[in-house]
């Protein structure tokens, strides 16, 4: 019938609720598992390693399992089993079943239900070895008996084995179970892949180190999570228009813009996105007349991986993709004497001097110090180089003038 005896109905003297309808009753308390009226399968969320099948310390024929509480469906009827391992269990997979001389095999470790109410001849819950049958390609065996069983975990066993090692042992547990409403602890995606979503169902990614909230058709990462670096962006599976998250490495923020993840701002972290060298005392650099020369700023005030500098700091290449803003400011020593000296100041292209971002041209007195400074905004991409050139048409050699702080380009990154 579609409808069941509720929790709790009496008739006496021997009442109505059935083994199914007291595990149906169980299973509204527990998170749901595939359809309206069951609960998910798997070991409940508790400290320790529940469950897990473990090689001993000093590698022999034995594995233990760990103690664990488990919830396991019925494939005979309804409703959860609530199974109890109390304490750590020690199996001897090959005492008394050797190994093969010549071929592997595959062993389970399951966790197996027996239940008269549906014609088996005992009631129990069991952890136990199922063996394998040796061969060139083994598969995993049979399970004899019921199917009310969960695999814990699988142990391949190499020809002429004495022994049982981790390298041996493939995990193969379910996810956790928590209580109605409970947030779900998971070890990765794949056992995310596992769960049934509903609204509102939430897990906790223990390989992220954040929540993630189904709204019934993808996985949200709510909040600012923290990404080790860009390369991870990726493990945000469905990120929703305008989400940010932070990155370690680079010290950025990036935000999803519906297509892509563009960085928007920096200083997560401590990370510096710009770069600052100057001329300072004893520092200066000789101009000859009219030929366009690079400057070089050998004191580095603050650094950033961003910005990489040739040997000679004249040189800068622009390591990160994006919008920057870089400034140059110069003060020049005047030639003296009568009449009028022109200085020219240019942001170029690394290698190529004649493609200029932005200039500044100043006609000055023989006896005025030429003060000149220019600045772009440029979207440059990874990898491309920038200098600053200057120009004079003094008659003699002109030098910066060795004032602290008034030679200098500063190279910011802006964003994506």
């Amino acid at each position: 019938m579609a409808e069941r005896n509720s929790w709790a109905v009496s008739d006496a003297p021997n009442g109505v609720i059935t083994t199914e309808d007291a595990r149906l009753a169980l299973s509204a308390l527990a998170q749901p598992g595939a359809d309206p009226v069951s609960a998910r399968q798997g070991l409940r969320a508790a400290p320790g390693d529940p469950g897990r099948v473990s090689a001993a310390a000093k590698p022999d024929a034995t594995v233990t399992v760990q103690p664990f509480q488990m919830f396991m469906q019925s494939k005979r009827g309804l409703g959860n089993y609530v199974q109890t391992l109390d304490r750590a269990k020690t199996l001897d997979l090959i005492t008394d079943h050797p190994a093969d001389s010549k071929n592997p095999r595959i062993d389970l470790i399951i966790a197996q239900q027996t239940d008269k109410f549906y014609g088996d001849t005992v009631n129990g819950f069991l952890v136990t070895q199922v063996v394998g049958t040796a061969s060139g390609t083994p598969n995993p065996p049979t399970v004899p008996g019921p199917g009310d069983y969960l695999e814990l975990a699988r142990v391949r066993i190499p020809a002429s084995a004495k022994e049982i090692t981790a390298d041996m042992i493939e995990d193969r547990r379910q996810g956790s179970v928590v209580g109605l409403g409970g947030v779900v602890p998971l070890r990765g995606v794949a056992e995310r892949a596992q769960l049934t979503a509903y609204p509102g169902l939430t897990a906790y990614r223990a390989d992220r180190g954040w929540l993630e909230v189904s709204d019934g058709t993808a996985w949200r990462v709510p909040g600012v999570p923290v990404c080790a670096s860009p390369n991870e962006l990726s493990t945000i599976s469905s990120p929703y228009q305008g989400q940010l998250v932070a990155s370690i490495q680079d010290g950025l923020l990036y935000q999803w813009d519906g297509a892509k993840w563009v960085g928007v701002a920096g200083g997560v972290g401590g990370m510096r996105h710009e770069a600052r060298y100057e001329v300072r005392a004893g520092q200066e650099q000789n101009f000859p007349q009219n030929l366009d020369t690079r400057i070089k700023f050998p004191t580095a005030t603050y650094t950033s991986p961003d910005v990489s500098p040739s040997s000679d700091n004249s040189v800068f290449t622009l390591n990160r993709a994006g919008l920057w803003s870089i400034s140059v400011s110069l003060r020049i020593n005047a030639p003296g004497g009568d009449g009028f000296y022109e200085v020219y100041v240019a942001i170029t292209d690394g290698a190529n001097l004649g493609m200029r971002y932005a200039n500044q041209h100043d006609d000055r007195r023989a006896v005025v110090p030429g003060s000149i400074s220019c600045a772009t905004e440029y979207r440059f991409t990874a990898g491309d180089t920038v200098s600053v050139i200057l120009w004079t048409s003094a008659a003699q050699n002109r030098n910066t003038q060795a004032w602290t702080s008034l030679n200098n380009i500063t190279l910011t990154w802006l964003r994506s």
